[in-house]
């Protein structure tokens, strides 16, 4: 049953995507910080091959590393005109403006040397956006399209304020009433509530929801929590170790021990995404390059959930 819910909750969230087409100025920089992130990881990533694979396929291979780059470049090219796409329909400007992007791109490249050759632009396709200029200007070009405020009207492309459309529902995204609720006591109260729920009370809920405050709150609590836990459980065989006592423990026996926080972290994930009203199965997503910039969106920023009446 749960399964099923969450595979038809999937499909609502890729529905609401296809229908959906605008996206905010903070969900559009932190997509341009992931797509900084995806681009430098995947270049350190070949980096560590080339340096682990002395005599082997990577080393001496032009071509490999034309092919590994020209077609993360190209990926990068798809992502960044797919949220560029959106962020002008959320400004109400045409899409014509796009051009600006190539423009300014081929401008640079011409003041670095780049002649109008084949093999000079393709050379500078792949390799200048991995050098540290070209990394830069790359995504401040793109960033500089966060700049105009958002259309405060709905349009063809979707509603306004971050609201999603769904059959004939209205869905809005606001701070959870729960949040005011719990604030209105202590502040420790509420960090050992979150921590409580997280580590102890609610380990296994997948079915439930959990604001954003209260996951950043129990993500880092729970942090610092199992960090303690650790250095007591390090101290205590320590101890017995120094007076003499005999004790055998595994090499995995430390690791055992953050078997309970991950499991805690998945499900606490997992309820975040509910309350940002995406299925659980997207945080798998956190997982796969590219996706994963969406789903952490979502668990990180986006607010709690509720039909507009």
């Amino acid at each position: 049953m749960w399964l099923h819910n969450e595979i038809s909750l999937f499909k609502q969230n890729i529905e609401m995507l296809r229908v959906n087409q605008r996206i905010g100025r903070l969900a559009f920089l932190w997509a341009v910080l992931g797509l900084m992130g995806s681009k430098f990881l995947a270049y350190l990533l070949f980096v560590v091959l080339i340096g682990f694979i002395q005599d082997g396929l990577f080393q001496g291979s032009t071509y490999l590393s034309y092919i590994y780059f020209g077609c993360l470049q190209i990926i990068h090219v798809i992502a960044s005109i797919f949220i560029l796409k959106r962020r002008l329909n959320d400004c109400g400007s045409s899409l014509w403006y796009m051009i600006l992007v190539p423009i300014a791109y081929l401008s640079l490249w011409v003041y670095w040397g780049m002649s109008f050759s084949w093999e000079s632009i393709s050379e500078t396709f792949i390799n200048t956006g991995f050098h540290w200029d070209g990394f830069f200007w790359q995504y401040f070009i793109l960033a500089c399209f966060a700049l105009p405020l958002s259309v405060p009207d709905s349009n063809k492309y979707g509603l306004d304020e971050g609201r999603d459309s769904y059959n004939n529902y209205i869905i809005s995204y606001t701070r959870s009433s729960t949040i005011t609720k719990a604030t209105n006591n202590s502040k420790f109260d509420y960090i050992c509530s979150c921590i409580w729920d997280v580590l102890f009370a609610r380990i296994f809920d997948v079915k439930g929801r959990t604001p954003v405050s209260a996951f950043w709150v129990g993500l880092i609590g729970t942090r610092l929590f199992m960090d303690v836990i650790m250095n007591m459980v390090i101290a205590v065989v320590s101890l017995i170790v120094q007076l003499g006592i005999p004790l055998y423990i595994p090499r995995w026996g430390f690791m055992a021990i953050l078997i309970w926080p991950a499991i805690a972290m998945i499900t606490l994930g997992i309820r975040r995404l509910h309350d940002s009203l995406l299925s659980g199965l997207w945080i798998i997503g956190l997982f796969v390059p590219y996706i994963n910039i969406f789903v952490s969106y979502h668990l990180l920023f986006k607010k709690s959930w509720h039909i507009e009446s």
